[in-house]
């Protein structure tokens, strides 16, 4: 039993003592010691941050060519950088609840960030580095200096996008005006880049090439699209050599309906021409108008047409033969073309007669547009006499 007496029976209770112990665990010495411990990882994570921040500039460096990603990796490599200078500065950020909270929330960031950026750069780089296109573009610039028929079946192993973009006959009449002006391919002297992106059409490539044609050396591009397995024609574009002169003579070469408009073999016009007169002559005036374009249609009904050709044969007779070519020449793009020309006939040995044709593409026959004949002035001995 104690004695009432002593001192230690008016100290305070020892449950008094108790919470002035918790209070001092929370609030003294171990919570310093966290706050050291939490202001060290801020000061490393900072540090750990400027790392990243150079890995992405170093990665940016890498990259720069890589569209849409590659030019803005530098930038952010930065910005990294600078984020993890101001943290490492700023430990007593991390003294507060909401401050660790913080912290957790910027490495996560950084981290998923870092990820998206390396997956897509990698992905990119990769893909540039496995495609070589310059077999495939020296095959197909070759191809397109062997004519028509070569034109349509590079044509036909072509993309479907690029079908969908281009019909045939505009692609075969735009290869071959190409040839007539750069001359016939020879070799690729040079790459200037290759490029290979990924969207929602698939994967296109990109060459840039320096090409040497007959006629002189041009820079260009040919685009391929990745379909079924392998890649397929895109695109071609050339950009004509400065330096290439075209001369006056070349110029009405260019716009010639043929090499020799008088002789029917070997111009297809001359002989669409003497087919026509041979019709009308033979009274198949209908078979004129039945075979014509729908805009020679549409101008002269048929039974008008088969008229007027009859009035003309009984004041001029039968036809003989073309006398003379005034005029045949050719558009650029080959689908239209003009025949001036001077006919004789049984009665008038020199009626003028013009045709105009059109046709879907160089490849297809010609087709009657247009057709004027130059009926001359009755001459006194002609005329009938006169009666009383």
């Amino acid at each position: 039993m104690s004695d009432p007496e002593k001192p230690e029976d008016h100290a305070p209770s020892e449950s008094g003592r108790v919470v002035a112990t918790a209070a001092e665990i929370r609030t003294g010495p171990v919570r310093t010691a966290i706050g050291a411990a939490v202001s060290g990882g801020v000061q490393a994570l900072g540090t750990g941050i400027e790392t990243i921040g150079e890995g992405v500039s170093k990665l940016g460096d890498i990259a720069k060519n890589v569209p849409l990603v590659g030019s803005n990796i530098g930038k952010l490599g930065e910005a990294v950088a600078h984020a993890g200078e101001t943290i490492h500065s700023l430990p007593a950020v991390a003294k507060t609840r909401r401050g660790a909270i913080l912290v957790r929330s910027v490495i996560v960031g950084f981290v998923v960030i870092t990820a998206w950026i390396a997956a897509i750069v990698s992905i990119q780089i990769r893909a540039d580095e496995t495609v070589d296109f310059r077999p495939a573009a020296e095959r197909i610039l070759a191809q397109l200096s062997r004519g028509p028929d070569a034109i349509s079946e590079v044509y036909e192993h072509a993309s479907p996008r690029f079908q969908e973009m281009v019909r045939k006959e505009r692609f075969v009449d735009d290869m071959i005006d190409l040839e007539a002006t750069v001359g016939k391919f020879r070799e690729v002297t040079a790459i200037n880049g290759t490029l290979v992106t990924s969207g929602p059409g698939g994967r296109v490539g990109r060459l840039s090439i320096t090409a040497v044609f007959a006629n002189g050396v041009c820079r260009g591009s040919i685009s391929f699209h990745f379909d079924q397995g392998q890649w397929k024609l895109l695109g071609v574009g050339l950009e004509l050599p400065p330096d290439l002169k075209i001369t006056q003579k070349q110029r009405e070469q260019r716009v010639a309906a043929c090499k020799d408009p008088s002789n029917r073999k070997t111009c297809d016009v001359r002989d669409r021409v003497e087919t026509i007169l041979e019709q009308l002559r033979d009274d198949k005036a209908g078979d004129v108008w039945d075979q014509a374009s729908p805009v020679f249609q549409q101008q002269e009904s048929r039974a008008s047409f088969v008229e007027l050709q009859q009035e003309h044969s009984i004041v001029l007779g039968a036809y003989d033969r073309v006398l003379r070519v005034t005029e045949a020449r050719i558009n650029i793009g080959g689908t239209s073309a003009t025949y001036d020309c001077v006919v004789e006939f049984d009665r008038s040995s020199g009626v003028r007669v013009v045709f105009g044709f059109e046709r879907a593409a160089k490849t297809q026959p010609w087709i009657l547009n247009s057709f004027k004949l130059v009926v001359p002035m009755p001459r006194v001995d002609d005329a009938a006499p006169a009666t009383r």
